[in-house]
């Protein structure tokens, strides 16, 4: 069951309902409106500008090309709309939480 969902822009805890992000076009925000990164493309930057994944549609990988997870991995635990923008929300959210379906 997934603790996250996802409708194309905003990302939300299920179980209070607490908004954690929200995507801008190309940029993704946290809720206090501090950058987290950009989506160009295939790839995920971040504030910076330093690629760190890429996802080729299946699989995420990090900046040196080694698989992190999958997209069905992905929606496991956020449930909406799969693609880039599920991707980096669980890339820049949600990834190394400890508060999630215990997955990964």
């Amino acid at each position: 069951m997934a603790d996250y969902t996802f409708d194309g822009k905003r990302l939300v805890k299920k179980s209070s309902g607490q908004k954690l992000a929200e995507m801008d076009r190309d940029t993704i925000r946290s809720y206090n409106a501090a950058v987290f990164g950009q989506i160009e493309g295939k790839n995920l930057r971040d504030p910076h500008g330093k690629k760190v994944a890429e996802f080729d549609g299946k699989v995420v990988k990090d900046d040196r090309g080694t698989k992190v997870i999958s997209i069905s991995d992905i929606q496991d635990v956020i449930e909406g709309q799969a693609g880039i923008g599920m991707v980096a929300m669980w890339f820049f959210f949600v990834k190394d939480r400890k508060d999630h379906a215990g997955v990964l």
